[in-house]
């Protein structure tokens, strides 16, 4: 994941898709987090996903 992070030409922070994003069981992580990473050089992009669980 670090060298991903450090690479990325660019991140994106993906925003609050809303309720009816929402897991059925709902606020089962208090901190959910989705970054798009773009890595030029390397032609590739990355899908980083962080929760608190």
């Amino acid at each position: 994941m670090f060298d991903r992070l450090a690479g990325a030409d660019h991140v994106y922070r993906l925003g609050e898709l809303g309720d009816e994003a929402m897991h059925d069981w709902r606020g089962v992580h208090g901190d959910f987090h989705e970054f798009v990473l773009i890595d030029r050089s390397a032609e590739q992009i990355t899908l980083l996903v962080a929760a608190d669980d």
